[in-house]
Order: structure tokens, then sequence, then C-alpha cells
């Protein structure tokens, strides 16, 4: 099939953002003539950003900054975290209320059928079944423990239970492992068995390295690759992964009530029966703990909303919460433009829009371009301005001085004025007494003809003159003073 493309009139618009190596080094001429520090003067631009010259905005860090906590703000306005021990305990209510309801319906239809037998037998397992759901325990793990145990009356009510179940392993694993994974679509039995599998494997291997052996990082991926589909190039960016993900979780459980915590850890531990799939996870938590402190362990969030937040939004919500904390902290200790290279640009993106990501970008190119221009180098890790960088900021401040030079006596310095000159402005003006006599002929005729329309031969009036305009060449002075 051949392909297909649409064409549109250029309008400016389909360019992006384009700054070239000039156009920085005249930003930063100011701050480098009052205190000649390179790292200063690119600190500075970073922070407060710059225009090209189509006035285009290269956001700025602080603007960025405004921009992250604008974000965060929206996030944590969402909604209540309560609302994600609300969901669970809510389904829960729903579900016995189908059962007793199911229950009061075999009790009527027992005693409708007109068998005594029958009837007695209904009534006492409606008792029997009542009284098992009255002193159901407060706590949710308590409750989902009993109706584990209890036979239902109502089988849509057990599927229901059964579904909850199964929902709640998949986001409770789901905290730690990717929700784009192939491989937490459902959390089968197999699934399940796997993922201990693979967090066994994922502690042998750091045990392997702390004993100086290969951990053997390819064959890993090999089996488990499908569980990260960040698609990590070695052992530490794996680690880190993991490591964000599960302070993420820690950082939902601490942002809770100590009671809802405390629900949330007996939940979870019911719903992850298996000893070993806990014992793995606690090693695996300790271990990242230890070697990526920085993560945010401790951290919590004060959600501010009203609205009840389910499991799924509440884990979403905190790993927004937590990129956001990884870019701020980024943000805030990059000390130059190229420290800004390692930001996630696509989640950057997704995040802040795509603005932001953009002038993220380009803003970290900027000590790239001024070394490939040959301006600027790195000496002893210090940049330093080059000779020819020297030159162009001398350039740049005498097109200042002389660009503000006044309308004086003709000399050889270009104004940005329009006056007597040689180089043509390619402007025209009517003719006014005084002017010199630059007479632009073809608009001359033109004003000649919408004068007295097309009759020949064409007479000429005054008023029909228009001249060349030229830009203004002054005169200016080099004073030597000496002290």
């Amino acid at each position: 099939m051949p392909s297909r493309f649409n064409y549109s009139r250029w309008d400016g618009t389909q360019q992006g953002f384009e700054i070239d190596a000039q156009s920085l080094i005249d930003e930063l001429t100011d701050d480098l003539v009052h205190h000649g520090d390179v790292n200063a003067a690119l600190r500075r631009m970073m922070q407060e950003g710059m225009r090209n010259d189509r006035g285009e905005n290269l956001m700025g860090l602080r603007e960025m900054m405004q921009k992250l906590r604008d974000k965060r703000n929206e996030i944590k306005d969402r909604g209540d975290l309560g609302g994600v021990y609300k969901e669970i305990a809510d389904e829960l209510d729903d579900l016995v209320d189908e059962e007793r309801h199911a229950i009061d319906q075999a009790l009527k239809d027992a005693v409708k059928s007109g068998d005594e037998r029958r009837s007695a037998l209904a009534k006492e397992s409606a008792e029997q079944k009542n009284f098992r759901l009255d002193m159901l325990p407060e706590d949710l793990a308590g409750k989902i423990s009993e109706l584990e145990h209890y036979d239902f009356q109502s089988q849509q009510a057990q599927q229901r239970f059964e579904a909850l179940l199964e929902k709640l392993r998949n986001q409770l694993m789901q905290q730690y492992l990717d929700q784009a994974s192939s491989a937490v679509e459902k959390m089968t039995p197999e699934e399940m068995q796997r993922t201990k599998d693979m967090m066994a494997a994922l502690n042998e291997m750091i045990n392997r390295r702390e004993r100086g052996e290969d951990p053997e990082f390819e064959k890993f991926m090999e089996k488990f690759g499908d569980f990260f589909p960040e698609n990590p190039q070695n052992l530490d960016q794996l680690l880190e992964i993991m490591a964000k993900r599960m302070a993420n979780a820690q950082a939902m459980l601490n942002s809770m009530t100590p009671e809802q915590r405390e629900q949330m850890s007996q939940l979870s531990e019911k719903l992850l029966e298996d000893m070993d799939l806990r014992w793995q996870m606690s090693e695996l938590a300790q271990k990242l703990q230890a070697m990526f402190p920085q993560q945010g362990w401790g951290s919590k969030q004060d959600f501010t909303g009203e609205d009840p937040m389910g499991f799924g939004d509440a884990m979403r919500s905190m790993q927004e919460l937590g990129d956001l904390d990884q870019l701020d902290n980024l943000l805030r200790n990059a000390s130059s433009p190229s420290a800004l290279a390692e930001a996630d640009l696509d989640r950057v993106s997704e995040l802040l829009g795509e603005d932001v990501a953009k002038s993220l970008q380009r803003m970290s190119e900027i000590t790239k371009k001024l070394k490939e221009a040959g301006l600027i180098d790195q000496t002893e890790g210090k940049l330093e301005m080059t000779p020819r960088g020297l030159r162009k900021i001398g350039e740049k401040a005498l097109r200042d001085v002389f660009g503000a030079l006044d309308k004086d006596r003709l000399g050889q310095h270009q104004v940005e004025r329009i006056g007597v000159g040689h180089e043509r402005t390619y402007d025209t003006k009517p003719y006014e007494y005084g002017d010199p006599f630059q007479l632009d002929l073809q608009q001359t005729l033109r004003n000649a003809l919408k004068r007295q329309g097309s009759v020949v031969p064409v007479q000429l009036i005054a008023e029909d003159f228009e001249i060349e305009q030229t830009e203004h060449l002054t005169r200016s002075s080099t004073v030597l003073m000496l002290d």
C-alpha cells in the first residue's frame, strides 16, 4: 500500500525552539563580563531560561519547579487515601448483604413449599449462616479469612468474593511489579510461584555480586525479563527499578493512618499466604533499602481530596508522586546543564507536559553546543572561556555599544535607524523636501498609475515620488582615560 503524506503551507510554527551557540554566548555575556565565571553564568541561565530571536521561550528550572509543585498539589487533591480501605470494606459489605438476601429467600422458598422438614432444615441453616455473618471480625484480614471458610448460599456472592480476592492479590503484587508488565495481568497460582522464583533469583544475584561472583544478569533477564518492561541494561538499573517500586509501596502505607496501615498490613499477610514469597520480598526490600536510601522509604504524602481513592488510583498517584520527587531532586541538585540529561524525558512529558520535556532536553544540550562551537572548554573539571569565546564576548559588547549610538555626523558605524548611508533597507517612503533623491522608480510609477489610471504617457507629479530608505551611518569616538 503506497504511503500518503499531507502537506501544509509553512507558517513558522512547524519549527521547534532552535538556539545556536552565538545566541547562547550573547545570553551569557552580561554575567561573564560581571564575574567571569562560566559555571555561575550557566547556572543562572538554567534557573531563568531564555528566549530565542523569534521570541520563543526556553523554560528555566524555576518555572519547571513551579509546574512540578502545581502537579504535585493536583495529585494530592484527587482524593482521600483512606478510600483504599473503604473500597475493600464496601465490596465485602455488599457481597455479605447479597448473601443474607439469598439466605432469606431460601428460607421463604422452603416455607412456601409446605414441606415441614425442608422448612426446619432451611430455618436451622439460615440461623447458623446469619450467626456466622453476624460474628465476622471488623478488620479486613479477619473478615476475609472467615469468608474463605464460609459455605455461601449465594453462588453469585461467592463468585464476587473470589473475584475480589484475585483482584486484591493482583493489586498487592502490582505494588512491586510494574503494572505494564505482562507478568501481572492475572496472578494465578502459577504466576505467583513464578513471581516468588523471580524474587529469589534477584536476591541470589545480589548475594553473588556481594561475594565477588558473576551475578549472571543476562541469564536472569532471559527468564524473567517480562517482569521489567523498562528493559534494564544491567543489574544496577534493575535494582534501582525494584527499589523505586518498593519505596512507592512503602510510601503509600506511610501515608495512611495507623489504623488503616495496620489493616492493610494484615490484609497483605493474609492474601500473600506463601511464607517463602513474603520472606523473599522482605529480604529484597531490606537489601534495596540499604543500597538505595535516597529513594524515600520513610516518606509520606498528605492527600487533601475528599473523594475516596481506590487501590489502583492510590498506586498510580503514589507512583506519580514518587517520580515527581525524583525529578524534583534532580532539578534541585543539577549543577550544570549536562546533569539534566539524566531525566527520563518520556516520563517528564507524561507528568508535566511536552513543553517542559523539550525545554529540559534543550537545556541539557547547552554545554555541549558551546563546547562544539569552541567557545568554552573544560579544564581540570571546570568550564572556562576559550580565546574564541572571549572574542565573541567582545564582539557582542561592541555591537551593544554601537547599536546604542544616536544619529550624529556621517561616519562609518551602522546604527539601527533609518537615515543617511549606503545600505538599502528595502523600504520606501514618499519623498519629502531635504531627503536624498534615491528614487524608487517602480513604486513611483505605481503611485502615478494609481492616481491617473492606465493612461499614456504617464504624467508624474511631486506627490508620486517614492524614495528608497537606507541605514544610517554615524560617527563615534574612542577615548582612552587614564586615572
